[in-house]
């Protein structure tokens, strides 16, 4: 797979979930984190985030970018890299499941999305209750 993962996100979230992550599957060399702190300006981290990406496409042919939440700076900041490079891909809404299937997966984003969202579940209405 030539693809790199950015998980970028608002705090330290991005560098722990990548953590989380190596906890269950080990080191992931193209995984990679980027954490936008609480008093970092938009601009800021989007040319961080930026350079992050530059750097990644000369190794690398595809970059998926796993955002935290739809809509927040680190996923504005991504899709910012979208319109530069139709190379970068950009996932909102990550959780452990997604990054993990991500790094493990040659599926395509879409397909990342379908297989991730299939692990979330409401356990109380799978659990047979017997009176």
């Amino acid at each position: 797979m030539n693809r790199a993962i950015i998980l970028v996100s608002h705090g330290n979230l991005a560098s722990a979930m990548k953590e989380c992550v190596e906890l269950i599957t080990g080191k992931q060399k193209r995984l990679y984190a980027l954490n936008m702190g609480a008093d970092e300006a938009f601009d800021s981290f989007s040319s961080r985030l930026g350079i992050s990406v530059d750097q990644l496409r000369v190794r690398y042919k595809e970059i998926i970018l796993l955002a935290d939440i739809k809509g927040g700076s680190p996923c504005n900041a991504s899709t910012l890299q979208v319109l530069k490079d139709e190379a970068v891909q950009v996932i909102a809404g990550f959780h452990l499941g997604l990054v993990i299937e991500c790094c493990l997966s040659p599926a395509s984003p879409r397909e990342l999305i379908a297989n991730a969202s299939q692990s979330i579940s409401h356990i109380n209405s799978a659990i047979i209750r017997e009176s």
